[in-house]
């Protein structure tokens, strides 16, 4: 399935490894944050759109969505809306965090509102992501090479294009295998500050 198809106005509907199902996005802002949750290695799991809620909001009842639940190695969650900036400032969207806040914290839970401030913060790392996640969708069934490529990293910190040499694996393979294990948290990469490619390097 493609990881990066999307529908209509802002619609997104990726394939999400870590989960092992279609995900179901609503804007570009909300596409861009799964994709830093599904390569974060503290997420343990995540649903978008994962609870309605009711709460009084003012002298009024209110109900609302959330965007996202995330649930993290440490047992910890979050219940997550996301918003550009801007919407902040609306009647109605106050209404629905505000019911959002108050929900959780009748019921102990965190609650955390994201904009495009925080989710488009690191842009090299998140420009890299969008183009890893493609990746993905290519079985990774080369054990082998797979050997290969982490002898070679042991005690060395090489780019890809010389891991490709020294492992004499063709480069589109290796390429193939690193994006698989810096998802999979496997190896260390400096991919966060510069563009991925031939000059990335990876380490164990």
């Amino acid at each position: 399935m493609d990881a990066t198809k999307k529908y209509g106005n802002e619609r997104w509907f990726p394939y999400s490894p870590k989960l092992g199902r279609t995900v179901y996005l609503f804007s570009n802002l909300e596409y861009e944050h799964w994709l830093q949750v599904e390569f974060n290695p503290n997420v343990v799991d995540f649903c978008e759109q994962p609870l309605k809620v009711k709460s009084k909001y003012k002298d009024t009842n209110g109900a609302s969505i959330f965007d996202m639940w995330v649930q993290y190695k440490d047992g910890s969650e979050e219940f997550i809306e996301i918003k550009y900036k801007s919407d902040l400032l609306k009647d109605r969207v106050k209404k629905q965090i505000d019911v959002q806040k108050n929900w959780c914290r009748e019921n102990n839970k965190i609650h955390k509102v994201m904009t495009e401030l925080e989710i488009q913060q690191g842009s090299v790392k998140l420009s890299n992501i969008k183009l890893m996640i493609k990746y993905l969708d290519h079985d990774l069934n080369q054990p082998e090479q797979l050997k290969i490529i982490k002898q070679q990293l042991l005690g060395n910190r090489l780019t890809i294009e010389n891991l490709s040499n020294a492992s004499k694996i063709p480069y589109q393979d290796t390429f193939l295998i690193v994006t698989h294990l810096i998802y999979m948290n496997e190896v260390n990469s400096n991919y966060t500050e510069k563009p991925f490619g031939k000059k990335t390097e990876v380490w164990i």
